[in-house]
């Protein structure tokens, strides 16, 4: 696997105080796992469906009609890419993004986890939900939650080493520093209100997890 920076820098190539995440238990449509039941704004999340994320935003201040599109990197596609699934709003340094339904199935890893990341790009841009271009990611990012995600786990799936701990369905993780013994970094739960998205001018400016 390709790490997550040449990921989200060269994709096809890419490579979530304020309400913590909400679930309104809608069932799960056409992505992995519906899960088990609708956890709340607890760690981690649990949630099918009708999930919202807000978070903040850090850094270079970004127009209030900015465009707040989630990619979820798929690292065992053939090749890699980012899928755009979700979509929010940007109010002075916060941000909102939701979810009708689970994630479909091209927004996930054959190992059934979603790795889901809040971007920013300029109005107009016009981020369509599916695939991304490489093209409009290098040219017109203008942030991302860098050290944060959105992770989707289908328990019926095998998963990765770190994805066990989160719940069923919608979740929030932060970046966890590799081990010594380890190359790459993981995710951890945490609670939706503490996403952050790093506006920056620049992919170079900002520290991206190497989960992957």
């Amino acid at each position: 696997m390709k790490s997550a920076r040449w990921l989200f820098a060269g994709l096809m190539g890419m490579m979530m105080a304020l309400p913590a995440c909400s679930d309104d238990t809608q069932e799960g449509s056409s992505g992995g796992s519906s899960g088990e039941g609708g956890g709340s704004s607890g760690e981690g999340g649990g949630g099918t469906g009708g999930f919202t994320v807000a978070g903040t935003i850090s850094g270079e201040t970004v127009p209030e009609d900015a465009e707040v599109v989630v990619l979820w990197v798929v690292t065992s596609g053939d090749p890699n890419y980012s899928f755009n699934f979700g979509e929010g709003s940007v109010s002075g340094a916060t941000f909102t993004v939701g979810f009708g339904s689970a994630p479909p199935r091209e927004a996930l890893d054959k190992e059934g986890v979603g790795v889901g990341i809040v971007t920013l790009f300029p109005p107009g841009t016009g981020v369509t939900e599916g695939k991304v271009s490489n093209e409009t990611i290098q040219t017109a990012l203008l942030g991302a939650s860098a050290r944060y995600a959105i992770i989707w786990r289908d328990p019926s799936a095998p998963g990765f080493d770190w994805s066990e701990s989160f719940p069923a369905g919608f979740g929030c993780g932060k970046c966890v520093l590799a081990r010594r013994s380890d190359f790459f970094e993981s995710f951890e739960p945490v609670d939706c209100s503490e996403v952050e998205i790093q506006a920056a001018s620049g992919l170079d400016s900002l520290d991206l997890c190497h989960w992957t």
